[in-house]
């Protein structure tokens, strides 16, 4: 019996993530700019504030529409080339306005149009990035990987925001949005250099090649919602999730109202969104450290630890401090719930339906947000802002506990993953100086994982037929 080979500790070690971390983090910049332009924007030509709300709802409502095909479509053709495909729209979006600004007759259906189609591609390259990663890193790396891509936004969002008004001072409007058209650009240069590295690997069939375990069925999105229940820590976690969604645009929505009826000024909020920025990179950087084998429990608990926390400190918080120390140990257990819940899918869910499922989650949660932004003002006014904010808490909590009565005697608290029985053997790595493939030992390193793809692939199978296997 032969020892194991060692596992690098970072996913840094893979030229792959490397590759893919430094384009998102640039792209993920450009989110943080574009956030704040898009809003100077829309005043610029609709002064009355009115274009904010346009531009917002087209964005989320496109998103929702497409995010069920978005979620198919990288499972069927690959995914790789939905995500370039994705940036490439991306980048027209934007350019869209950004030329009309630099024209001078820029419209408000301009941004709303932009918006749309930004939104729609989003639904597209979401699925298929939840899908890519555990492609270019080892599952024991999973986490850390995910844990550097979730700081790379964090920074982008929080650095975004003061990089844009800079590029308005500087160049107005269009030098902003032609900004963010740069950082795309820079995406699309990493996910080609990423298919090419890929394409350099031993060869391996592709995800159009009967990923359904062979069945000969379609790659449709009711799969991911026909496995769900088979996987009852993930679903559960969903299912918290999408209160938890309805309270972060609740907070979005009453925070700032909340904060300047109390402590006289608004700008009293800039203070406390620095704080929860800061506390969801700090998460993000900390989670990459937990190791733990029950990550759907631990997402439910942090879940709970983290958007009551918000809720009950907006509700009865008195002192500023009180209210931004809150928010900033909440933020942080959001950041941490995020990753460890990100690894739980992908070490849980057969590679051959990663993005289907991540479509599915996004689908649920996505949707949650433009509702609470609906509700929570009328509500609000209904019944008190701080019996809305204690009574959103409640419901979380109380959907929380039902979630893991219902989730952990059916899947224990162990993750049931896939690194359990493939170990690192199922990640397809970077070629070695020695040709895999070539040799003895080549020879069997793709016999294994010509194996392990096909026990993912009949585990995909398994799950939309009979269920998982009993532990």
């Amino acid at each position: 019996m032969t020892d194991a080979p060692a596992v690098p500790g970072s996913p840094l070690s893979s030229p792959l993530y490397r590759v893919y971390l430094a384009g998102q983090a640039v792209s993920q910049l450009g989110d943080g700019v574009v956030s704040v332009t898009f809003a100077f924007a829309a005043l610029a030509v609709a002064p009355d504030g009115r274009g904010i709300p346009m531009v917002l709802l087209a964005l989320w409502l496109a998103r929702f529409v497409f995010i069920a095909y978005g979620g198919s479509l990288p499972d069927r053709v690959g995914r790789l080339p939905v995500m370039f495909g994705a940036d490439a729209v991306r980048l027209a979006a934007q350019v869209f306005p950004a030329i009309t600004f630099a024209l001078g007759n820029p419209e408000l259906w301009h941004l709303v149009v932009s918006a749309a189609v930004y939104g729609a591609a989003t639904a597209f390259f979401t699925p298929g990035a939840v899908g890519l990663l555990p492609e270019l890193v080892r599952p024991a790396q999973l986490q850390k990987a995910n844990s550097w891509l979730d700081v790379a936004g964090d920074t982008g969002r929080m650095a975004g925001p003061a990089l844009a008004s800079l590029l308005v001072v500087v160049g107005g409007v269009p030098l902003a949005l032609f900004f963010d058209a740069a950082t795309f650009v820079v995406s699309l240069v990493s996910l080609a250099w990423l298919r090419r590295l890929i394409r350099a690997r031993p060869p391996e069939r592709g995800p159009a090649e009967d990923d359904d375990g062979g069945a000969g069925e379609r790659v449709r999105f009711l799969d991911a919602v026909r496995v769900m229940p088979r996987l009852p820590l993930v679903l559960g976690a969903i299912l918290v999730w999408v209160p938890v969604q309805v309270g972060l645009a609740s907070v979005s929505v009453l925070g700032p109202i909340t904060v300047q009826d109390r402590f006289g000024s608004i700008e009293q909020w800039g203070v406390i969104v620095t704080f929860l920025a800061a506390g969801g990179l700090l998460g993000a950087l900390v989670s990459g450290h937990v190791r733990v084998e029950w990550r759907g429990v631990l997402t439910v608990a942090l879940l709970v630890v983290s958007m009551p926390v918000q809720l009950l400190a907006l509700a009865y918080g008195r002192h500023l401090v009180v209210v931004a120390g809150a928010l900033f140990l909440a933020a942080l257990a959001a950041g941490v719930a995020g990753v460890v819940f990100d690894t739980l899918v992908q070490l849980t869910v057969p590679k051959p339906m990663l993005s289907r499922v991540g479509s599915f989650e996004t689908t649920m949660t996505t949707a949650m947000v433009p509702l609470g932004f609906v509700i929570a003002l009328p509500l609000a006014n209904l019944v008190g802002r701080t019996a809305y904010l204690a009574g959103l808490a409640a419901v979380i909590v109380a959907t929380a506990a039902a979630v893991l009565v219902w989730a952990v005697p059916r899947s224990g608290l162990r993750d049931r993953a896939l690194e359990d029985g493939a170990g690192d053997s199922a990640w397809q790595g970077v070629p070695s100086s020695t040709s895999p493939g070539s040799g003895r030992e080549g020879g069997r390193e793709g016999e294994a994982e010509g194996h392990v793809q096909g026990d993912q692939e009949a585990r995909a199978w398994q799950l939309m037929t009979d269920g998982p296997p009993r532990p």
